[in-house]
């Protein structure tokens, strides 16, 4: 891998969590990765339509970064919980459009 010489300045805790979780000569690569994922790393933000949220996560280019090792799980769960909001809402619809020929066969 190529390695280009960078000056930065990073905050207090970024620099005692890169100092005290790294093994010596690791801490410049441990920086490098982090920068890759954040920036490469699928973001996942709220879902709205013209009611508001609609209770969906999904894929954005903003947002908030899952890391590697939930994603697989986040994904599974964000699809099941997609799936369930679904049929919910076609539920509601039913429910809706039912409940007047409801009332018209009670006497």
């Amino acid at each position: 891998m190529t390695k280009i010489l960078h000056s930065f300045t990073l905050y207090k805790q970024a620099s005692e969590l890169i100092r005290t979780r790294s093994k010596n000569g690791e801490m410049s690569d441990n920086v490098s990765k982090a920068i890759i994922w954040v920036y490469t790393e699928p973001k996942w933000a709220k879902e709205y339509d013209e009611e508001g949220f609609t209770g969906k996560l999904i894929q954005s280019s903003h947002g908030v970064v899952i890391a590697p090792f939930e994603r697989k799980k986040m994904l599974e769960v964000i699809g099941q919980l997609n799936q369930q909001i679904d049929q919910l809402k076609d539920q509601s619809k039913a429910l809706k459009n039912n409940r007047f020929k409801f009332w018209k066969k009670m006497p």
